[in-house]
């Protein structure tokens, strides 16, 4: 048995899973020499830490936390081509999710890159592509990581063999019965309270069918009931912190198969 559910040639998405299944944590992969650096959110990185340390056992394996020395970097929008770092010690990744995703750097701390924005440029891209990412995204111990598209993002793999979780995830996607994905939401820009958490419910019947998982300026990710939302019929609304209604979007993402998210 291996602990991680993808078996791929890094960088490689994964997920860690609990036993029963639930999503524990999300990462990137990368190879590094002899070494395997491990991406994952800052405030996951004890956590992923203590797990690592719980399985290896006897292993002549050395876990250090390495984010004062290295930084990470999404690289993308309409120049796709690979970013030229020459010369800067930089290391180079095509994001194993989706090419969408644009490119990974992983830069020494000291190094100074030009023309970086802020963070939340990123979480806007990919909220419109309808990538989850995170434990606020993933919940640690309740998401299932087919709700978060994992298969649909390269991060699973059915055909490697035992990992921890396999039993409920090989099931799931045997059976083809997701019922709820991750997708991206649109709502009203000048909306004044936090909507994170907030169910979306429809306009028909007040019926909840889903709860937005980040938000940032208008775009966000939610994780919703597929054939409820996307019917044509369907009109969506949520309501902020400060008891505001806000009427919110959804579509099916363009990279998602044919077939998936299909009424």
């Amino acid at each position: 048995m291996t602990l991680i559910t993808c078996h791929k040639t890094v960088p490689l998405y994964s997920q860690l899973l609990t036993i029963k299944g639930r999503v524990l944590c999300d990462f990137i992969l990368y190879k590094d020499g002899d070494d395997i650096l491990l991406e994952s959110d800052v405030t996951q990185k004890e956590l992923i830490a203590k797990a690592l340390k719980k399985y290896k056992i006897r292993k002549k394996v050395q876990i250090h936390d390495v984010s004062d020395e290295l930084l990470s970097y999404a690289v993308f929008g309409c120049q796709m081509e690979e970013p030229d770092v020459q010369g800067l010690g930089v290391a180079v990744h095509r994001d194993p999710r989706l090419n969408e995703l644009g490119w990974r750097l992983l830069a020494p701390s000291s190094t100074m890159l030009n023309s970086v924005t802020d963070e939340t440029v990123y979480h806007r891209h990919r909220y419109r592509l309808g990538v989850g990412e995170g434990p606020l995204e993933h919940l640690p111990e309740k998401s299932l990581p087919l709700e978060c598209n994992l298969h649909l993002l390269n991060g699973v793999s059915f055909n490697k063999g035992c990992f921890i979780g396999q039993e409920l995830t090989s099931r799931t996607h045997h059976t083809g019965v997701i019922r709820k994905r991750i997708m991206p939401v649109e709502t009203t820009l000048d909306c004044p309270g936090n909507l994170v958490s907030a169910d979306v419910k429809l306009c028909s019947t007040d019926k909840s069918v889903g709860t937005i998982r980040g938000m940032v300026g208008g775009c966000g990710v939610a994780l919703l009931r597929v054939a409820e939302v996307l019917k044509p019929s369907a009109t969506l609304y949520t309501t902020d912190s400060n008891g505001e209604k806000v009427d919110v979007k959804t579509r099916r993402p363009d990279w998602w198969p044919d077939g998936v998210g299909v009424i």
